[in-house]
C-alpha cells in the first residue's frame, strides 16, 4: 500500500518533457529492418556496420565508424529495468518508468528512491524526455557525453522492452526515434 502511495504522490512533482513522436522518415533507398515489433529505416551512409546479435537478449549494433556505436535491444521488462516495476510494486512497465522519470524533481525522496536514481542514472542535470505515439512510449536519459545514454520504448500490452543505448544527444535521440516505426 506504500508503494501505491509513493506512486501517486511522485505524480504531483514536476514533470519530463512529453513530446510527440517525431514522424516516421524512410527514403526510398533506404533499408528496413523488421525486429520484433519495430520498423527500423537505416541507411548505408550512416552507419559503417550494422550487426544483429542473437542469443538471450536479440540485439542490434549500430556502428558509425571508429567514433559511434549504438545498440538496440529487446528483453522483458524485469531485466530491461533491472527488477524496478517488481521493486516499486508496479502494475507494468510504463508505471515504473512514470515514477522513476517525476522523482528526479522531488526534494523528499526516501533512500530507496535515491538509489534507484543512481541506478539508472539520473542525476540533477539529466535530460528525461517522453516521447509518444498512440500506444507506444519512449522514455529518454541522456547525460552529456555518457556513452550509455538510454531510450526505453515501450509498447502498450507488452510486457517487453526495446533499450536503445549510445552515445546520443537529444537531437540524435529525435533522429532515432523518426527512424523506428511500431508494424
Amino acid at each position: 500500500m506504500l508503494s501505491l502511495f509513493t506512486l501517486s504522490a511522485c505524480n504531483s512533482h514536476a514533470q519530463p518533457t512529453v513530446t510527440a513522436w517525431p514522424a516516421f522518415n524512410c527514403n526510398s533507398n533506404a533499408v528496413v529492418i523488421t525486429f520484433v515489433e519495430l520498423r527500423i529505416c537505416t541507411s548505408a551512409a550512416t552507419y559503417s556496420k550494422v550487426e544483429v546479435l542473437a542469443g538471450a537478449t536479440p540485439t542490434i549494433v549500430f556502428e558509425q565508424g571508429d567514433k559511434r556505436f549504438d545498440a538496440l535491444s529487446y528483453e522483458s521488462a524485469e531485466k530491461a529495468l533491472s527488477g524496478l516495476p517488481a521493486r516499486l510494486e508496479a502494475e507494468n512497465a510504463r508505471q515504473a518508468l512514470d515514477a522513476l522519470f517525476y522523482w528526479r524533481d522531488s526534494s523528499n525522496l526516501t533512500p530507496q528512491q535515491q538509489a534507484l536514481l543512481q541506478v539508472f542514472g539520473i542525476e540533477t542535470e539529466t535530460q528525461l524526455m517522453q516521447f509518444t505515439n498512440g500506444n507506444v512510449t519512449a522514455y529518454v536519459r541522456v547525460n552529456e557525453g555518457a556513452a550509455d545514454n538510454t531510450v526505453f520504448i515501450i509498447i502498450d500490452g507488452s510486457n517487453n522492452v526495446y533499450r536503445l543505448i549510445g552515445n546520443f544527444n537529444e537531437a540524435d535521440v529525435q533522429q532515432w526515434l523518426s527512424f523506428i516505426n511500431v508494424n
